[in-house]
């Protein structure tokens, strides 16, 4: 699975407007064949207004059809750019990610990736070589927070585009009482702590980088 991540800032008033130039969008591109669900989140922490807006590919060729009709497809082109023109157009930014790993172990169905409601992401980069490490580390720290009760999506997304190190890990709630168990297991645990340090361990430190999120719309 491949998500393109569009991000940027909503200009002041206009997030109704963005979310109906978003719907018909995606109403073009469903009705030509490309098939993507696309999540706008809303950033909870950082600057107003910005959001992020990930639309997940099944498959590299679907993607690649993405991008060949954005570049092709004069209405489409007109669409997108209305989406834009909510945005302050300096703060926009693409990047391409591959899923490397999932809570839910082998994705069968679209139901086991849909979106929660509030989402956790840190982002950093990964020491050279120890990719493999930085997945394994992070899978024994989410199995250790399910036993603990922590009901949460998680999976860990590796940067195509840009520095090939980079790495998105999102763990996603349905209520901000999960979010807040999580936070409290990490600070109370000492295991869990453990666990988290030994996956912060994998990664270049002065990269990472913390961000809460809510879901505004799905498609």
């Amino acid at each position: 699975m491949y998500r393109r991540v569009f991000s940027g800032i909503i200009d002041q008033g206009k997030t109704a407007s963005f979310l109906a130039a978003m719907r018909e969008s995606n109403r073009y591109q469903s009705e030509r064949g490309i098939r993507a669900r696309t999540t706008v989140w809303s950033s909870m922490t950082g600057r107003a207004n910005a959001v992020q807006i990930a639309s997940d590919f099944n498959t590299l060729d679907d993607l690649e059809q993405f991008t060949e009709l954005a570049a092709l497809d004069a209405s489409f082109s007109s669409f997108r750019r209305a989406v834009r023109a909510q945005m302050q157009f300096t703060s926009t930014e693409v990047t391409i990610l591959r899923l490397a790993y999932h809570s839910a172990g082998m994705i069968t169905s679209e139901e086991v990736t849909a979106p929660r409601k509030y989402l956790r992401m840190v982002t950093g980069d990964v020491q050279a070589g120890r990719h493999r490490e930085f997945v394994m580390s992070i899978s024994q720290a989410l199995e250790y927070q399910k036993q603990h009760g922590i009901e949460a999506t998680t999976s860990v997304w590796t940067a195509v585009t840009g520095g090939t190190s980079g790495v998105a890990v999102l763990a996603e709630f349905d209520s901000l009482d999960q979010l807040e168990k999580y936070d409290g297991l990490s600070v109370q645990d000492a295991e869990f702590g453990r666990l988290r340090k030994t996956a912060r361990e994998t990664m270049v430190f002065t990269t990472s980088q913390t961000q809460l999120m809510r879901n505004l719309r799905q498609a």
